[in-house]
């Protein structure tokens, strides 16, 4: 399925016209599964291990969740102040990756399917211009229905620090795209708060206040960056059916996978820390959910 060249390209230092995609790892199963199922749990990197996947996932998935690193400059750590991952990329690094990445998740979308781009202040305009280039603008004037952007969906939230030197940073980006004219879209609902809609409710519009963890939360694994299951929830909801498939390629946590578990998704998802497999594994057979474990063995 083809997109229309936009007008504008993004460039950064080092960028090709064909970029070098990853090549395929073998795949290899780790732990037998408890029952029939198409989920997935892979350790290896995204590029190999979706390479792989590639022959069975290909125009398959109905929802990607990417949540990649955010170009921080920093070492992310656990609560005890272990390194768990450099978050630290030299010039037009972080660019390439998300680039490559993209390319892959695009073609195994299936032609009603979408992505969802987790993103905050220091990418979120990089990204959202690679991915109208490699998606579609979306929606315009002559054309209402073309494929590419949807929405800028903005998650607010209170925690953080502040900067007597800059208005507090409180909300990140999630950039939905849609790879065909069609897509699914079951809108989260709110109670109406006007007069005139009393006692009815309205689709939620495209800025959420949803709490992040705190240091207490009960759903809290200590791993660096992890979401919030109400915000994964919500987007599996709105933007998958029972049934279908939920893709994370950098699942961390496994917030994403774990929220596909519990609203009857099918999952992939795949990280290339020992420590993130570890922890969504955990979480997923809290859940009772069936899942192949695989490893990827890079070439």
């Amino acid at each position: 399925m083809s997109t229309e060249t936009p007008g504008t390209r993004i460039v950064w230092p080092g960028r090709s016209d064909a970029p070098a995609l990853p090549l395929a790892s073998e795949l290899r199963q780790v732990a037998p599964a408890r029952t029939a199922t198409r989920s997935r749990l892979v350790l290896g990197d995204h590029g190999p291990a979706l390479a792989a996947l590639a022959p069975e996932l290909e125009g398959r998935v109905d929802l990607v969740y990417v949540d990649p690193p955010f170009d921080t400059g920093r070492t992310r750590r656990d609560p005890a102040g272990a390194p768990v991952y450099q978050d630290r990329w030299r010039p037009g690094q972080w660019l390439d990756a998300l680039e490559r990445l993209l390319l892959q998740v695009r073609e195994l979308l299936g032609p009603t399917g979408s992505l969802v781009l987790h993103c905050d202040h220091r990418r979120s305009h990089h990204a959202a211009v690679l991915c109208d280039e490699l998606f579609g603008r979306g929606a315009r004037g002559s054309d209402p229905g073309a494929a590419g952007f949807r929405n800028e969906i903005v998650w607010c939230y209170a925690l953080g620090g502040s900067s007597p030197r800059y208005y507090p940073r409180k909300h990140d980006s999630l950039l939905w795209y849609s790879r065909g004219r069609t897509w699914t879209f079951d809108p989260p609902r709110m109670p109406a708060r006007s007069r005139r809609m009393a006692g009815r409710d309205k689709k939620v519009p495209d800025w959420w206040d949803l709490p992040s963890l705190n240091n207490m939360a009960s759903e809290r694994t200590g791993y660096p960056t992890q979401k919030p299951l109400a915000l994964l929830e919500r987007l599996v909801l709105a933007h998958s059916r029972p049934g279908e498939l939920v893709l994370d390629p950098c699942c961390g946590s496994g917030t994403t996978v774990v929220a596909a578990a519990r609203t009857g998704r099918a999952f992939v998802g795949i990280d290339r820390l020992p420590r993130a497999v570890e922890t969504t594994r955990r979480r997923l057979q809290e859940e009772g959910a069936g899942f192949v474990e695989l490893a990827a063995d890079l070439r």
